[in-house]
């Protein structure tokens, strides 16, 4: 489409049908770009003056340059904790802090902000504030099945074939190749990072690479534990765990999402009979 609105002889269109890779990386870099400045900008209006202060019943977070909010959230209605970062973020040492509540925010969800960048010392003091436990070095994690990698592998693979069908020209063969191979890539890091821990009366998960996610769930608040198997995992006999806890945006589980099926209906069975 974009071609067409170039004339044939003019520099700019000999020039993209040239260097299309270069085209295409200079595009995609210049999105980021973009994505990051809109991020930045949104962030500072929407955390500006940002205050978090102790109350007899729970928190009041204060916080907006353009709207101004003052919210109150009670310490009792918090369901879940999870701790926030990401790569440019950690290696700054910064986290967000978040409460998942029955409570509404102003925008209508259960995810209430109350750290939006703090250090580990930081979060670890708003959570013994609230009378939750810090996060411990000495936490026994237990990492997911590498099966988490062959899962998204084969699901890709059929994508391969068809590029490989609908094309006779190398240089579109070999992106499709390097695109697959950066999604495994991704799908790598993420399943280094994807662990859990059952610690005492709570379920630790953490997820992800670039949006990386530490869930600190009470077991008195888990609500469901729904086992799950996709078509692929089935064949290997790996199982996922859904632990459905009340609030957040849109009521969402919390998910451990590779685990083999014998382990993961163990676990099950102790967080069902388990005693908070």
């Amino acid at each position: 489409f974009w071609l067409s609105l170039l004339n044939a002889g003019d520099p700019i269109a000999d020039y993209v049908l040239t260097h299309r890779i270069a085209a295409a990386i200079a595009g995609a870099v210049l999105l980021v770009l973009i994505g990051l400045a809109t991020g930045m900008v949104r962030t500072l209006l929407r955390e500006f003056g940002f205050r978090l202060d102790r109350t007899e019943v729970g928190v009041r977070r204060r916080r907006g340059l353009l709207t101004r909010t003052d919210v109150t959230l009670p310490t009792r209605r918090a369901q879940a904790a999870i701790v926030g970062t990401g790569p440019l973020r950690d290696s700054l040492g910064w986290r967000d802090l978040k409460l998942q509540s029955l409570a509404s925010d102003e925008g209508g969800a259960g995810d209430h902000v109350l750290a939006p960048l703090a250090t580990d010392e930081e979060v670890g003091t708003i959570l013994d504030a609230l009378g939750w436990r810090p996060l411990s070095g000495s936490t026994d994690w237990k990492r997911v099945s590498s099966v988490y990698i062959w899962t998204l592998a084969i699901g890709l693979s059929p994508l391969l074939l068809l590029a490989a069908l609908a094309t006779l020209q190398a240089p579109n063969f070999v992106i499709g190749i390097a695109v697959i191979a950066g999604l495994l890539v991704v799908r790598w890091r993420g399943w280094r990072r994807t662990l859990y821990a059952l610690d005492d009366d709570r379920l630790l998960v953490r997820t992800g690479w670039w949006r990386r996610r530490t869930v600190i769930l009470p077991l008195k608040r888990i609500q469901s534990i729904d086992l799950f198997e996709s078509f692929v995992s089935r064949w290997f006999g790996i199982s996922g765990l859904a632990f459905g806890v009340a609030g957040g945006r849109g009521y969402s589980a919390h998910v451990i999402p590779a685990l083999p099926r014998e382990t993961a209906r163990a676990l099950r069975h102790r967080l069902l009979v388990l005693e908070p």
